[in-house]
Formats: structure tokens, sequence, C-alpha cells
């Protein structure tokens, strides 16, 4: 894929998605954005009308604080190596796309080296250097353009995730 493609349209072509027995097992998932369809290996955030529910914002408002920490530590690698903001090389082979993801892998190789010897106080400086407008500037994507690809056919996962959050949160007194 291009660096044009959507995450989702992208992520459909990747070993993850087609091969997904290969990291995934029993009942494990990978949590994604909207823009990603449901099936027993992705659970998306709810779109509207669906986020109105008052069960369904809960769900989505507990698992934003799972992208948010994702968000931080994307911005924390792309404000120490700045050569990943974008990554503007040319990529028109095998062997160019491989140098690329070696590139990347190398990068974070070297973030979590450094966060081992200096700790995370050393990571939380760049977390900031890279905000929402940085990542905008670095795709050219703004959220709300992002690609419908929700398929609520296969929501059975989610919405019992839905619920086991929602009762969970009444058992414990909470409203």
């Amino acid at each position: 894929m291009t660096g044009s493609a959507h995450d989702a349209t992208a992520f459909k072509e990747t070993a993850a998605s087609l091969y997904p027995d290969w990291f995934f097992s029993g009942e494990e998932f990978a949590w994604v954005d909207s823009a990603y369809s449901v099936n027993s290996r992705t659970i998306p955030v709810h779109k509207k009308p669906a986020s109105l529910d008052p069960k369904n914002a809960l769900f989505d408002k507990t698992v934003a604080h799972l992208r948010v920490r994702s968000e931080h530590c994307m911005g924390a690698l792309k404000g120490r190596f700045q050569c990943l903001r974008g990554l503007r090389v040319k990529i028109n082979s095998n062997t160019d796309h491989g140098n690329a993801c070696m590139w990347i892998s190398v990068a974070i190789i070297l973030h979590n080296m450094v966060i081992d010897m200096e700790g995370n106080e050393a990571a939380q400086y760049f977390i900031n250097a890279h905000g929402p407008q940085e990542e905008q500037n670095d795709t050219g994507i703004w959220e709300d353009e992002q690609v419908n690809m929700n398929n609520d056919d296969n929501n059975t996962k989610r919405q019992r995730l839905v619920n086991e959050l929602w009762n969970n949160r009444n058992r414990d007194g909470e409203v």
C-alpha cells in the first residue's frame, strides 16, 4: 500500500488481517478506531447513531483511554526521531519497502533502549513534541475524513464487552 492509503484499508492486506490466528488466540482481539470493520479479531468504537447510546458511549470512552496511550507512544517516538515524521522515502520496490521497515524498526529499538536506560521520564518529554496537529501534518488526513468500513454484522463480541462494562459499572454503584 502507498502512504496515501487509509490505515483501515492497508490493514486488510496485513498478515494480522489475512491470517489472524497467527497473531491472536482464544478471545484475543485488537482495539481499532471506527474506520475499521467489526469482526472476531478487531473491535472498533461505535459510529453515530450507535455511539449516542449511554452503554456504547461508556464503552467508547473507556476504549479512548487506550487510544490516547497509543498516540502518546507514537508521539514520543516521532518526537525523539524526527526522521519518522512522514518518513519521506521513495518506495519503488520490495527492497525499498524493506529498508523503510528496517528504518522504523531501528528507531523503535533505539527508543526502547533509551527508555530502558533513562526511564519513562525521558520519554515523557517527547510526548508533547508530536501532538495532533503534527500528526495531521504528517498524514494529511483529518479524523473526520476517515473511511467508513464498519460492518455491524459481526458485532457480537463488541456488544458483549459493552454489556460487561455497563453491568460492572452499575454493580460498582457508578451511574
